[in-house]
């Protein structure tokens, strides 16, 4: 395993309140010994929402039940494959069942570190393990514990349960004078449908980069003021630091001045005294 692949596994095993900080130590520890392109990958580094954190943690913590989601997933692109719609239809329950169980994996796990899951994290939860199943750069993520966020599915894929019926068989039977014009119908139909998929999955391709640009813009400016909010506290502490040096500071330049004072008049008793005795000598 790199260095890199190390650090990304200890990040990714924090809680996200402690990712940031912990992120930039490690970048700044690695610059100064020299590796500026490995700092800067790990400062690139985005921190995982509390639903991706979670599904993190029960992969690292229970690997079988996440095995069983990898698996899950091949059996259904396998089906779909072979356009099977009895077998789709059974994983396709199968999966419900899976998701849910995985689900609540996911929220023990959490809570047995302390975090208890929102119900919109645990309904990202949902979601993320649905699209892990039917995307394979997802379920990559998801494997390997490096979710940053929660992820949607909502294409033709086995996440859409998108189902090519078997072909039925053919009953022996006398062809009616029109079923030519009834397959050419339904060959145009097919088209027709063909071609609205087609542009549905185009548009959901732009919508799924839109709504990636737009996450990593707000990862990257709750970031900026989690660092920001971290740099206040600092400075608040380094106020209050000097405001105490100020109050004591100001306690010894009372207590001088007054010794000061107090100097001034016994010296000018002193000179008195002297001059008093200086003029008792001439007298002599």
């Amino acid at each position: 395993m790199s260095r890199f692949d190390e650090i990304v596994d200890e990040l990714y095993g924090l809680t996200p309140d402690l990712f940031v900080k912990r992120r930039n130590e490690l970048a700044k520890e690695v610059k100064g010994e020299g590796e500026s392109a490995l700092a800067k990958d790990i400062s690139h580094l985005r921190r995982p929402t509390q639903a991706a954190w979670a599904i993190n943690q029960w992969v690292r913590a229970n690997p079988d039940d996440s095995d069983q989601v990898t698996a899950l997933a091949a059996d259904l692109s396998a089906a779909q494959r072979r356009s099977a719609a009895a077998t789709m239809r059974e994983l396709s329950r199968r999966r419900q069942d899976l998701i849910n169980s995985s689900t609540d994996g996911v929220v023990r796990t959490a809570s047995s570190l302390g975090v208890r899951l929102s119900d919109s994290a645990v309904r990202e939860v949902a979601t993320t393990l649905r699209a892990a199943i039917a995307d394979a750069d997802t379920l990559d993520a998801l494997r390997r514990g490096r979710l940053v966020t929660s992820a949607e599915y909502s294409g033709f894929g086995p996440a859409g349960v998108f189902v090519v019926p078997d072909p039925p068989a053919e009953p022996a039977r006398h062809v009616e004078p029109d079923a030519t014009d009834r397959t050419d119908e339904d060959t145009e139909v097919r088209r027709e449908l063909e071609s609205r998929i087609a542009q549905a999955e185009e548009d959901e391709r732009a919508a799924r980069d839109g709504l990636g640009v737009a996450s990593s813009a707000v990862d990257e400016a709750s970031a900026e003021v989690d660092e920001l909010v971290a740099r206040a506290r600092e400075l608040r502490e380094q106020l209050s630091r000097c405001e105490d040096s100020l109050r004591f500071a100001r306690q010894r330049l009372s207590t001088a001045e007054q010794s000061r004072s107090e100097s001034k008049v016994a010296l000018r008793d002193a000179v008195a005294e002297a001059n008093k005795l200086r003029a008792a000598l001439a007298e002599l």
